[in-house]
């Protein structure tokens, strides 16, 4: 799992390494949910990037409801057996 912060919308270091570890943050606490589903397959790999897009700092709550939104979606792809 990467994290992406662009430097063009934040152009300090502080900012982004916030932006950063309230991201990682909400991974761990939604990941073993998310592992469970990819030890079912074991011939899957997947690498995960999560890049963020808004212009302004988001409360943590705010993030951890993206990225469970997006861990879904992803979710329900992987079932349905799409490729990306």
């Amino acid at each position: 799992m990467a994290v992406s912060v662009p430097k063009r919308l934040f152009k300090r270091a502080v900012d982004r390494n916030l932006i950063k570890r309230r991201i990682r943050e909400a991974y761990r606490h939604n990941k073993p949910a998310f592992y469970a589903l990819m030890a079912r397959d074991r011939n899957r790999s997947l690498h995960l990037l999560v890049q963020y897009r808004h212009r302004e700092i988001k409360a943590f709550q705010i993030i951890q409801e993206g990225l469970l939104r997006s861990l879904t979606k992803l979710e329900d792809h992987l079932k349905a057996g799409d490729s990306f």
